[in-house]
């Protein structure tokens, strides 16, 4: 990739701006005079300032600094620091029972959710030489509910409840758990299985757009207590709003000022060692432009429109990307969202709860080390799982 800087010196830093000579992903608009600004010094990235909110965020060696927090203020005595011994089998069954007859999402207990929307059963998704163990043909996988607290009020979607959840797997643990943390996660489930549920997200978004008070729908998830989900069953939400949701607004508006940004990210990202992958007009890498001090994205270049409205074969691939995303993070904490609509190409933002976080006055931290040693393995991952997406089905294909 050939790229110009133009640099200014204002002390001994470097102050740059990044403008495009060639991409991989081809360009749909004719771009304007817009730069994202970063800084170098000693050949060295040293900060990047996010294009859509100003946010700068600033390299450096803040997650080497020690945590004393948890050790200062709980015991540390031998008494009190014993862990408890693991579950026997038998206390493992009876308290994964326990959670199953608990847990609102979990089969038999549909009566004490909001009533359903939807179901999709297993027999839907898999064929009977791959239906999971366990799990009957007819039994449902997929479930669309409402939210029993709307995230917007319904005063203000015509009076009625916009916020959706829709229950990714019946299946509360994972097939070989051996203790009450091995839960199901987007990631162990198929790929197959993870497209249904994004189309199936797609279709709910669609419903949510027939209410006329509805302006704005984005998918949206949390995996982990740390990322602030409320129910440890595997699950993602759709929720409607009013008007554009800020983020929302925000993006069309840049975008429309400048509409080669997210051409311009992508390269940039490339250009420092911060890409995952990149084929079939879809750009996967870790980006500086998010809430936290470790985001990702998942951008398709080709699709500037309702995500009800793309191909199948379109929403397959942004899938497959953003599947190949969420397996290589793993259990990890996170929470994501689906960004979509006319103005702004599709797009993926996930936030990673791995580094401190900290946003002083406008500004986070990521390590300084980030492309050369974090990235890598990272990629490797991606890109394996991508060659082996590619051998078992043959339906994607990379430059």
């Amino acid at each position: 990739m050939a790229a110009r800087k133009n640099c200014i010196q204002p002390g001994s830093s470097v102050q740059c701006k990044l403008t495009r000579e060639s991409q991989k992903i081809p360009r749909q608009k004719k771009a304007t005079c817009m730069s994202i600004e970063y800084g170098m010094k000693h050949g060295v990235l040293r900060w990047i300032r996010n294009p859509f909110t100003g946010t700068v965020t600033y390299f450096n060696e803040i997650h080497r600094k020690p945590h004393s927090f948890r050790r200062l203020t709980n015991p540390q005595t031998a008494a009190t620091t014993l862990t408890k011994a693991p579950l026997s089998a038998a206390q493992f069954q009876a308290e994964r029972q326990r959670v199953r007859d608990t847990c609102v999402f979990c089969p038999d207990n549909e009566a004490r959710t909001m009533p359903e929307l939807r179901r999709i059963p297993y027999g839907d998704l898999y064929d009977a030489a791959t239906l999971p163990a366990g799990c009957q043909a007819e039994q449902w996988a997929m479930r669309v509910i409402h939210n029993i607290i709307p995230r917007i009020p319904e005063e203000c979607t015509g009076g009625k409840n916009e916020s959706y959840v829709i229950v990714e797997d019946a299946r509360h643990f994972l097939p070989d758990a051996t203790c009450l943390s091995d839960l199901m996660w987007s990631g162990a489930l198929p790929a197959e299985h993870y497209y249904r549920i994004l189309r199936l997200a797609a279709d709910v978004v669609h419903h949510s757009m027939d209410n006329p008070a509805v302006q704005s729908v984005l998918i949206r998830k949390h995996q982990g207590r740390e990322s602030g989900a409320s129910q440890p069953h595997i699950h993602l939400q759709v929720i409607g709003a009013d008007r554009l949701f800020p983020d929302i607004e925000r993006e069309i508006d840049v975008t429309a000022k400048h509409p080669d940004i997210w051409h311009e990210s992508i390269d940039f990202m490339r250009t420092f060692g911060f890409h995952l992958e990149e084929g079939d007009g879809i750009a996967s890498h870790w980006s500086s432009f998010g809430k936290f001090s470790r985001q990702f994205e998942v951008i398709s270049m080709q699709d500037w429109k309702p995500i009800y409205d793309l191909p199948p074969d379109r929403l397959r691939l942004f899938s497959q990307y953003v599947y190949r995303l969420l397996r290589t993070l793993g259990t990890a904490a996170y929470d994501l969202e689906i960004h979509h609509g006319e103005g702004i190409p599709l797009h993926l933002h996930l936030n990673a709860r791995r580094y401190v976080y900290a946003n002083i006055g406008g500004t986070l931290n990521a390590p300084s080390d980030l492309a050369e040693n974090v990235m890598p393995p990272t990629r490797d991952m991606v890109q394996q799982l991508a060659q082996q997406m590619t051998a078992q089905s043959g339906e994607i294909h990379h430059e």
